[in-house]
């Protein structure tokens, strides 16, 4: 008998405004699909600030994965959908295992009450949500909701599933000893590029407070004293208008920094392609899924230690540096004044991801999970 899985997030693609989580679902969605499991997702039409078109939402899947999207009303901000239960009780009546990704919205209190009603277990990817960085940001708002929404949703998961091992050890601090399982993400890998690059700097994620661009900011203008032929591209969707916060920060640069805006897969793996260095300094990630594709195309990257990457130290794929601007200066000088040793690593990074951060390897470990918490 085919195993039924739903998932259920606040926000699905083509939503990547938001950065990382709907392209992990996605990813992930797809790979079960692979392994002969029956996928649905569940979600709401979100788009930052705007909604999903209708032919999208009528359209019913995204890259051959069902998908129903649910209609986002006030309060728009906590992701709230009125059909949401109703639809989640018609997908759990024949449905095996609910898997919630994220916490802090009205999507995930009413996906994990649809399962208690259908007597369903559920997973529950925080997604990073549970970090203290994450909980800083409306920190009265969520001190407030916690204890009577999302303390429950953790309580009533079968299974609490950590994308980071940093992830994997909050939740172990949080709840009972063998209900959290440790699974990172997947990559994909692009082709491999032929390793002629130039100077370029790249910045890919939301342009958003907690991913600490002033220190890039502060960190370029020291990169370039060494490397005036230096480019910074900073290439992501503007969340809440924060790019006219920082934009004057990189001012004084000139034409060495541009900014892209969101981009599509395409334009990403081009990006990742030609770039010298990625540089990731956010003040956290549940996962850091920018430098896992990075290090998949070959390039080397700089990550401060507030980013879950070890790996990248271990396996000298780039620099895992104090959250500093000095730190990540010198980190990008060194590999722009060395490209043979930046070829190494970037080789380095490819055979890494390839081993240890493939979809059908994260999809094997929670099916696994979800046969567990079925029986």
């Amino acid at each position: 008998m085919t195993l039924r899985v739903v998932h259920v997030c606040a926000y699905f693609a083509p939503a990547f405004v938001y950065g990382g989580p709907p392209r992990s679902v996605v990813g992930l969605s797809r790979a079960q699909q692979d392994a002969g499991i029956d996928v649905c997702v569940v979600t709401t039409t979100a788009n930052g600030d705007a909604e999903l078109d209708d032919a999208i939402v009528a359209r019913g899947q995204y890259d051959g994965i069902p998908v129903r999207y649910c209609e986002r009303a006030w309060p728009r901000s906590i992701f709230y959908a009125p059909s949401l239960r109703n639809v989640l009780a018609s997908e759990l009546a024949n449905a095996d295992v609910l898997h919630i990704h994220g916490l802090w919205n009205a999507t995930v209190w009413t996906a994990a009450a649809a399962a208690a009603v259908a007597r369903k277990p559920y997973v529950l990817s925080p997604r990073g949500m549970l970090t203290a960085a994450a909980r800083a940001h409306h920190a009265l708002r969520k001190k407030l909701v916690y204890p009577f929404a999302d303390a429950r949703v953790i309580r009533g998961a079968a299974r609490l599933h950590a994308t980071s091992r940093d992830e994997f050890e909050e939740l172990n601090r949080i709840t009972a000893a063998g209900r959290s399982v440790y699974v990172p993400n997947g990559v994909d890998l692009p082709p491999a590029t032929n390793g002629c690059r130039a100077p370029i700097v790249l910045f890919l994620g939301r342009i958003h407070p907690i991913k600490r661009l002033d220190l890039l900011a502060a960190a370029f203008e020291q990169v370039l004293a060494n490397h005036p032929r230096a480019q910074l591209v900073i290439a992501g969707p503007d969340e809440g208008g924060h790019r006219a916060t920082v934009a004057p920060l990189f001012a004084p640069f000139g034409d060495s920094v541009r900014w892209v805006g969101g981009v599509d897969d395409e334009r990403k793996h081009q990006l990742l392609g030609a770039a010298s260095v990625l540089v990731m300094c956010s003040n956290s990630e549940s996962f850091g899924m920018s430098a896992a594709e990075a290090m998949a195309a070959g390039t080397p990257v700089v990550v401060t230690r507030t980013c879950p990457w070890p790996d990248v130290d271990t396996h000298n794929t780039g620099y895992w540096v104090e959250q500093t601007a000095g730190a990540i200066a010198d980190a990008v000088d060194a590999i722009l004044s060395n490209p043979a040793a930046a070829l190494e690593m970037g080789r380095r990074g490819r055979e890494l991801i390839a081993a240890n951060y493939s979809w059908p390897r994260a999809a094997a470990a929670l099916i696994r999970e979800y046969h567990t918490i079925a029986r």
